[in-house]
């Protein structure tokens, strides 16, 4: 399952045009490759294909930063610093 290793002309004109291999790009946007990967594979992550090579360029990077973010919700946070706040340490038995 792992990514076909390309060959040096294709992989310098990947490189040059601001394309990253899946492990190079994994460590850009601060995951693991598995995850990337099943993202790319099963989840639609956009990214680019040179026969059975997989690359990202730097809008793909973004645009799964963009997918992925997870917008806070002030209320929860609040509502569960208050339930920290108010709950007693349990003593040790």
């Amino acid at each position: 399952m792992s990514t076909p290793a390309p060959t040096p002309d294709t992989e310098t004109m990947m490189r040059r045009d601001g394309y990253l291999p899946p492990d190079e790009a994994a460590a850009d946007l601060g995951c693991g490759k598995r995850w990337l990967l099943d993202g790319l594979n099963r989840h639609g992550f956009p990214h680019t294909r040179m026969g059975r090579a997989k690359w990202l360029s730097r809008e793909d990077r973004e645009e799964i930063r963009k997918l992925c973010q997870i917008p806070a919700e002030p209320a929860k946070i609040s509502r569960l610093r208050r339930s920290m706040k108010t709950k007693p340490a349990r003593a040790a038995a």
